[in-house]
C-alpha cells in the first residue's frame, strides 16, 4: 500500500480528483493550505515550493491510500502530463509506503 499526496494550486483540485477517478482510486480527503517559507534563519526555499517569506500561496493537498500498482501508474501519468495552472509550478506528488493500518 502507498500513501499518495498531490499538492498544487487550489485550482488543480478538480484535475487531481479526475486523475484519481480515471485510475479508480478514492480520494480520501483534501485540504486547503496557505504555504510560505516563513523561516528567515538561513533556510533556503525548496526549488519545488512556489512561495516566499512575504507572500503566501494558496494551495490544496489531495491524498489517497492505494495499491502500489495504481500509485505507480498515477506517478507515471504525472511525470508524462503534469497537472498545472502555471506551467512553471506544476502540482507535486509525494509517494510514501504505508507500513501498517489499524
Amino acid at each position: 500500500m502507498k500513501f499518495l499526496a498531490i499538492m498544487g494550486y487550489e485550482e488543480t483540485r478538480p484535475k487531481v480528483r479526475s486523475l484519481f477517478q480515471e485510475h479508480k482510486v478514492s480520494m480520501i480527503s483534501s485540504m486547503d493550505i496557505r504555504g510560505c517559507n516563513c523561516e528567515k534563519t538561513g533556510l533556503q526555499a525548496e526549488a519545488w515550493f512556489n512561495a516566499d517569506e512575504i507572500v503566501g500561496t494558496y494551495s490544496t493537498l489531495c491524498f489517497a491510500i492505494l495499491a502500489d500498482e495504481k500509485a505507480a501508474a498515477i506517478m507515471l501519468e504525472l511525470e508524462k502530463n503534469p497537472i498545472a495552472v502555471d506551467k512553471d509550478f506544476p502540482a507535486r506528488a509525494f509517494l510514501m509506503n504505508v507500513e501498517k493500518t489499524a
